[in-house]
């Protein structure tokens, strides 16, 4: 199961996400599933880095994928976040909701 950790501050804006483990939908290399959440989670470490300009902290391993938002960020900058960030979020719990038994998604305030 792929787990999924969404952390946002008490604006309620993302600061932090994680991808962990493999949904086992299917075989690895051929897992429609996982691959799904893999292309969601990096589309948006992508945009934040390449297209905003955000200097995020990241580690992107085999079966794992964490993002950290930098705690100062300009106004602008940090809408272009939240657009990208709620986006994936979006993609990600239609993604649970269809395939509950493969992903698993928590949000938590820090």
């Amino acid at each position: 199961m792929t787990q999924i950790e969404i952390y946002r501050n008490s604006r309620g804006e993302i600061v932090k996400y994680l991808v962990a483990g493999h949904t086992g939908y299917g075989e690895s290399g051929t897992d429609i599933v996982c691959a799904s959440v893999t292309t969601a989670a990096l589309t948006a470490l992508n945009g934040l880095t390449e297209i905003v300009g955000i200097p995020v902290g990241y580690e992107v391993r085999e079966g794992y994928l964490e993002c950290v938002l930098p705690e100062q960020m300009e106004d602008a900058a940090r809408r272009g976040a939240n657009l990208l960030l709620e986006s994936m979020c979006l993609t990600l719990r239609e993604l649970a909701r269809q395939y509950e038994d493969y992903i698993s998604i928590a949000e938590l305030e820090v």
